[in-house]
């Protein structure tokens, strides 16, 4: 049975190969592919070793000038979303989106664990709003658990 979220590497490393032919860079939509994946893999690993993606995606990447750039649009896209997300005027509305929310901070998670496997980094400031987001829904969260 396949893994899709192996696919959608393999899918997208394929395309990564066409971009190069063509001497064009990844955009966002590649990194957000790529990150998502492997950093759904390797949150799944936990503790374990890594799983052979990450090389593939590391050797994949390297030509790309673009690389860095496109993995900095995406995760700022991504971060800022979970930080506006969590709006207490929002949170508040009884037909708030909950699932949605914590399907997306998951997404976000797998994509910070991929950029630190590739080496890379996310701006502190951005991590840190992450973060006061992640503190202002909580308590919202813990309610519908306890709830």
């Amino acid at each position: 049975m396949s893994d899709p979220h192996r696919d959608a590497i393999d899918e997208t490393l394929k395309e990564l190969a066409e971009l190069a032919k063509k001497k064009r860079q990844p955009n966002r939509f590649h990194a957000r592919e790529l990150l998502t994946a492997l950093g759904t893999l390797l949150l799944a690993a936990d503790d374990g070793p890594e799983p052979p993606e990450a090389e593939r995606v590391r050797a994949a990447v390297a030509p790309f000038e673009g690389w860095e750039k496109a993995v900095a649009e995406e995760m700022s896209l991504a971060c800022t979303e979970h930080v506006q997300g969590v709006d207490p005027r929002f949170l508040k509305h009884p037909r708030f989106d909950f699932d949605y929310l914590v399907a997306a901070r998951e997404r976000l998670e797998a994509r910070l664990r991929a950029v630190e496997a590739l080496g890379l980094s996310v701006p502190e400031d951005l991590l840190n709003r992450v973060a006061e987001a992640d503190e202002v829904v909580e308590p919202y969260l813990r309610e519908r658990r306890e709830g």
